[in-house]
């Protein structure tokens, strides 16, 4: 099912459009400096259902005469503008009652359901009493074990859920019936199942805004894994916004977007995490890290990504390290200590001529003995055109040097001449670099590109 939004000058959007297909199940985190709408796209989603929202939530200046939001759910289409009589965001086509269940939106303080919700707690804590002392209650397993794989411990074993006339309430039980209600836990666990409860009711979109409010560090570092499996599970979609590093960092090629203010309105564009704590929060550093032996080796490696590879969505940086054994010693360590980055993140390219069957796990070779190798080996081609006098007596490495030294070739111009020599297997061998510097669905690009010439 796709859904899509155009926000229309609401204060801070003056424009903004995103579209999300529903049936993918996935998570989208949207990320941005404040000011840049975040909290107004959530209102706008929820507004589908809840057309007063803002009237409720945002100051009066926030919308006027130029103010619309366009809902497109499948092939239908609903438009709400601004109505002069009431200062308000409506439209004059009724909304059926199923398509404003598609949605679930959670507000951050003080106007999230789970802020309201305090009130009818404790209006119904006699019945839930009754239902303690009676056992009238089940346990609710399924979100004892998402709150325990977040938690990382078995505090939540005691759980159980009752059911009252305003909806369900989740508390914890002692032998001697003595009980805590779900709004006396902490803020953060408090949030968590009020979270659980807005995905498994089977919405096809959730959308939280500022969902690590509360949530200490280690939760957030849990919290994406356990999405995704409720999103599998319970066919849902969910887009939260975030401000936190450690939540950003366990998300998934494709689930962070960048939300920021252009000349012409917003754009909302697909981020890795480190470019992404860079314009944020002004740290440096790379996605992607690639070892190599020497600075002809890198220099190639450089040519070959821009030649044959899609544009990389990760940051990625090329590392001279020097001789093959320094190369592959150095994964090895990383992959204990982790010093560049997780272990999935760092590869090594080594040159052709250290091809061996012993070589670490995520180490690859070039389909060329060295660049140096294979020029000696064209110039002794016959017809080679950049032949000059006594060149066939220099060796491999004096060679490459007298080319560039005399200025007869660049070394770009010698990168591009062994590709051309050596197209076919080098447009394979760079298959493994698309594959590890972009997101999956850029490797679609590669049967799309047209032959390097």
């Amino acid at each position: 099912m796709r859904f899509r939004i155009d926000v229309e000058q609401i204060l801070p959007i003056s424009s903004l459009s995103i579209e999300i297909e529903l049936a993918d199940h996935r998570l989208h985190c949207i990320v941005g400096r404040n000011g840049t709408g975040k909290t107004t796209l959530a209102k706008a989603i929820l507004n589908l259902a809840l057309a007063d929202i803002f009237i409720r939530t945002s100051s009066e200046g926030a919308i006027g005469a130029s103010s619309l939001i366009r809902y497109c759910i499948e092939n239908d289409e609903y438009l709400f503008t601004y109505d002069d009589a009431t200062r308000a965001i409506s439209t004059r086509t009724p909304i059926p009652a199923h398509i404003k269940t598609l949605i679930a939106v959670e507000l951050p303080a003080p106007h999230g359901q789970r802020f309201t919700f305090f009130r009818a707690l404790s209006e119904a804590d006699r019945d839930i009493r009754r239902a303690v002392v009676l056992g009238q209650y089940v346990r609710p397993d399924e979100l004892i074990e998402f709150l325990s794989k977040i938690y990382g411990d078995r505090r939540f074993d005691n759980l159980v859920q009752i059911e009252f006339s305003r909806g369900v309430c989740c508390c914890t039980v002692q032998d001697d019936r003595r009980y805590v209600r779900e709004d006396y836990f902490s803020s953060g666990e408090y949030f968590l199942i009020n979270l659980f409860r807005m995905i498994s009711s089977g919405r096809p979109l959730v959308f939280i805004d500022e969902i690590d409010t509360s949530l200490d560090a280690t939760a957030q570092a849990r919290l994406a894994a356990q999405l995704r499996l409720l999103c599998t599970r319970h066919q849902s979609t969910v887009i939260f916004t975030s401000h936190s590093l450690a939540l950003m960092q366990t998300l998934e090629p494709g689930e962070l977007l960048y939300l920021e203010r252009t000349p012409t309105g917003g754009s909302l564009t697909p981020m890795s995490f480190n470019a992404v704590k860079s314009i944020l929060f002004g740290f440096k550093g790379w996605d992607r890290y690639i070892l190599t032996e020497d600075e002809e080796l890198k220099l190639f490696l450089e040519h070959v990504i821009r030649r044959y590879c899609p544009s990389a969505f990760f940051s990625y940086r090329i590392v001279k390290i020097g001789g093959g054994h320094q190369v592959t010693d150095l994964m090895r360590r990383n992959r204990q200590d982790q010093f560049f980055g997780p272990k999935e993140h760092v590869v090594s390219v080594l040159d052709g001529d250290q091809n061996r069957k012993d070589l670490p796990q995520d180490t690859y070779c070039i389909p060329i003995p060295n660049v140096e190798q294979a020029l000696w080996e064209s110039y002794r081609e016959p017809g080679f055109e950049h032949a000059f006098q006594n060149g066939e007596l220099l060796k491999a490495k004096a060679l490459y040097k007298e080319f560039v030294r005399s200025g007869r070739l660049s070394s770009e111009e010698i990168f591009h001449l062994l590709c051309l020599r050596h197209d076919a297997a080098l447009s394979q061998f760079a298959q493994t670099l698309t594959g590890f510097l972009c997101r999956p669905s850029s490797l679609d690009l590669i049967r799309k590109q047209p032959k390097p010439r």
